[in-house]
């Protein structure tokens, strides 16, 4: 029995990688212009940069943070499947609400683009984005800028 659970999880482990070496870049755009927010950027070569957006004396006070991490790995982890079952609902916004996006660029050239308004709940959509907000928070890496915001990434 032992030995048919750590074949399983091998098994588990290498389908990960596996599906992880599809991916070329993983983002988290989720800052609103008055409240803050978070972003996050996930390269295959395992380069990540997150920044963390928060009010500060009537401003946006930035603090960004560049790292690295093993990227099958974590992006097994980060379990992307769940967003092909994602079903965006068309709506207008409320004032103020925010609507994070997760862009997930392939090796062979495509994008795919999710997003969802911060007052809608959908599981296979908030799995995912909860699991990158626990990364973005983890503030992996060395501290490379504190300071006002200067907007969102490029």
């Amino acid at each position: 029995m032992k030995r048919v659970v750590i074949t399983f999880l091998l098994l588990l482990l290498l389908c990960g990688r596996a599906y992880a070496a599809n991916y070329a870049k993983i983002e988290l755009r989720d800052i609103q212009g008055m409240f803050g927010g978070q972003e996050l950027t996930f390269k295959s070569n395992g380069e990540i940069l997150t920044r963390i957006v928060k009010p500060f004396k009537n401003r946006l006070y930035e603090k960004r943070y560049s790292g690295r991490l093993n990227f099958p790995e974590t992006v097994a982890d980060l379990d992307l499947p769940q967003l092909e079952h994602y079903q965006e609902t068309v709506r207008e916004g409320m004032p103020d609400e925010s609507r994070p996006t997760i862009r997930v660029a392939m090796k062979n050239g495509d994008e795919r683009v999710y997003s969802k308004w911060a007052e809608e709940s959908e599981e296979h959509f908030d799995r995912v984005y909860k699991r990158l907000l626990k990364l973005v928070r983890s503030k992996t890496g060395r501290l490379v800028y504190s300071g006002y915001w200067s907007g969102p990434s490029k």
